[in-house]
């Protein structure tokens, strides 16, 4: 073999060898980063087993108001520091409570789970209206459309009365639109809109859901809709608009202002405001089991 051949096969066989040598390089990276993708997967499923665990046991519970430390530890693979701590608000007149269950794996910031639970309570005064009368106001118009035996109060401030809603400012839903509504229904995540607007439930439609539902300003259901679940409505600063021939089967209606309510409705719970207006004749009927605690689905926030 000549001197020229035999450099040119040393050349090939570095070349060879330091192709391979890259390759097995890019093979334990590759690796590596396969075993960090797992390592974050289980992980992840090991903080979220946590903390459901620690939230189903509390969201029941009477814990106190303020941040509570839960848990202090390590999951494996790779010895996570894991840190689980529990969070409990509630509203200036303690109507609304507010619990958050919160893991966290310390070494990665990024590996975090949160579940969330909100209380609505209801006041003594509008306790002891509930089941006895389904409208309760301080002045009516139109009190000639309710039938002889319609249940009717002349109420006092305290029962008509907000509760702090506002206390679910950034803590339950804060956007949804008139076709999320009819179209995937309002479930049991409670929904606070800080608008200045109104919002409108299209005519017509059948919502579904268990909710908590607040508008800032006002509220507009349109004529021939029907909440055949249990419904809580505030609006905060505004009026409540109910159409003809709307069906409400187990509904708290709570304005700030007015309450109009149009002819052919029948609607069965309670209905409070400083005033209501009636735009012709409907049924009423009263239902005690709207006014007891209502909790929210867990969510995250």
């Amino acid at each position: 073999m000549k001197k020229g051949e035999r450099g040119s096969i040393s050349i090939y066989l570095l070349l060879v060898a330091l192709v391979l040598a890259l390759l097995a390089q890019l093979g334990l990276l590759l690796s590596r980063h396969e075993l960090d993708k797992v390592q974050r997967r289980l992980l992840g499923q090991q903080l979220r087993h946590l903390n459901n665990s620690y939230f189903v046991s509390l969201k029941d519970s009477d814990l106190a108001v303020g941040s509570h430390a839960l848990f202090t530890g390590e999951l494996e693979p790779g010895h996570a520091g894991v840190n689980v701590n529990a969070k409990v608000e509630k509203s200036t007149d303690g109507l609304i409570r507010f619990l958050e269950v919160k893991s966290t794996a310390a070494a990665q910031g990024s590996a975090v789970q949160r579940l969330c639970q909100l209380t609505l309570d209801f006041a003594e005064p509008q306790r002891l209206l509930a089941g006895q009368y389904a409208l309760a106001s301080k002045t009516a118009t139109g009190l000639e459309y309710l039938p002889s035996e319609a249940v009717y109060k002349q109420a006092s401030t305290e029962e008509v009365k907000l509760p702090v809603v506002r206390f679910f400012y950034n803590k339950a839903a804060s956007d949804i639109t008139a076709e999320t509504a009819l179209n995937e229904g309002l479930s049991r995540h409670f929904t606070y809109l800080d608008l200045d607007k109104t919002f409108t439930f299209k005519g017509n439609g059948r919502y579904l859901g268990d909710t908590v539902f607040i508008n800032k300003s006002g509220i507009d259901i349109g004529a021939g809709s029907s909440f055949p679940d249990r419904l809580v409505m505030y609006s905060q600063k505004g009026n409540i608009t109910i159409g003809n021939n709307v069906r409400m089967d187990k509904a708290f209606i709570h304005a700030y202002a007015t309450v109009t309510i149009g002819s052919g409705c029948r609607i069965k719970g309670l209905i409070l405001a400083n005033k209501i207006i009636f735009k012709g004749a409907s049924e009423f009927s009263a239902d005690a089991d709207v006014v007891a605690p209502f909790t929210s689905c867990a969510f995250t926030n």
